[in-house]
């Protein structure tokens, strides 16, 4: 620092000096400030989960006990022809302005066999128990719905207005979500990695043995969470509602009953507990368009069947 007539000043060198060390620490924080700011959506998010589950419960407590369910045609549950998932063509907002007709066994073309698992979700907003910004993840990407007339429809515009999985509500009774479900069972999520199909693992890399277990860091199991916290197969984790009403920030998605995973249809791919319920299969890759313990040990629902999670998109 020199004076200048009786004033001091800082040298050219002292001002890059002080602007250097200004950078410096700007670098050294951002990384910070983001992690912040990453962790407070991850909160706003684990809210908007609980704030579902916590209007599901509402809802149950009017309707028998059972979680929201779209009407559909249930005697055709075993027969392979009631579609729900992306690879059957079913998407989200497929005939959104088309109710889903409930079952009615005495005439042959009633009930409806093409569903939308987030129809179930569109209940809520149809009621005014859920807006459709808290259907939306603020880590996701994902927009709010821009539907006005809301009652003039049944489901969500497209996958980008929806950034949560439900389990899936469409098979035997005792699949489907409802007050009593074991509270270790997970009823909702962040959506998984399968909900697009350039997106689907591979467990077998190959043929080769599974590449991740229970025992290998959240790290390795980045490719199998959800892509809400960490983009496409770099998953940091999920927020997960159990069957209690509690949501929690989870870093594998092997959470439920026994390990479960919470994405994946549990089947007797692999032979034995407990890989079948930790690794199983993803939806599209399933032989039928699947439901919850189908097949898990033989062919039909068991007593399984009600502790097999499976939430999606």
């Amino acid at each position: 620092m020199r004076r200048i007539k009786g004033l001091k000043a800082f040298t050219l060198v002292e001002l890059l000096v002080v602007i250097a060390i200004i950078a410096l620490l700007i670098s050294i924080l951002l990384p910070s400030l983001s992690r912040a700011r990453e962790l407070s959506k991850r909160l706003v998010c684990a809210s908007n989960v609980k704030g579902i589950g916590t209007s599901a419960k509402i809802y149950s407590n009017d309707n028998q006990e059972k979680w929201m369910v779209p009407g559909f045609r249930s005697t055709l549950i075993d027969a392979a022809n009631v579609a729900y998932t992306e690879s059957s063509g079913v998407v989200v907002g497929h005939l959104r302005a088309q109710e889903s007709k409930k079952d009615n066994p005495g005439q042959a073309n009633s009930g409806s066999t093409a569903l939308s698992v987030t129809r179930a979700y569109w209940m809520l907003v149809r009621s005014g128990d859920v807006t459709v910004k808290q259907y939306t993840c603020p880590s996701s990407g994902d927009d709010d719905d821009p539907t006005e007339n809301i009652d003039n429809y049944y489901d969500f515009t497209t996958y980008g207005n929806i950034s949560y999985g439900y389990q899936v509500p469409f098979g035997p009774r005792d699949t489907q979500a409802r007050e009593g479900m074991d509270n270790r069972q997970s009823v909702a999520a962040d959506k998984g990695p399968w909900y697009f199909a350039t997106a689907i693992p591979d467990w077998n890399d190959g043929g080769n043995p599974p590449p991740v277990d229970l025992d290998d860091s959240p790290k390795e199991w980045r490719l199998f969470n959800s892509q809400n916290h960490g983009g496409q197969a770099n998953g940091e984790g999920q927020n997960i509602l159990f069957a209690d009403g509690h949501a929690n920030f989870n870093r594998i998605p092997a959470v439920g009953v026994d390990s479960d995973n919470v994405y994946t249809l549990m089947l007797n791919s692999w032979n034995a507990l407990p890989y079948n319920r930790i690794h199983g299969d993803a939806p599209q890759e399933a032989p039928e368009d699947p439901y919850p313990g189908q097949e898990a040990f033989g062919t039909g629902a068991n007593k399984y069947a009600s502790t097999d999670s499976l939430v999606f998109p």
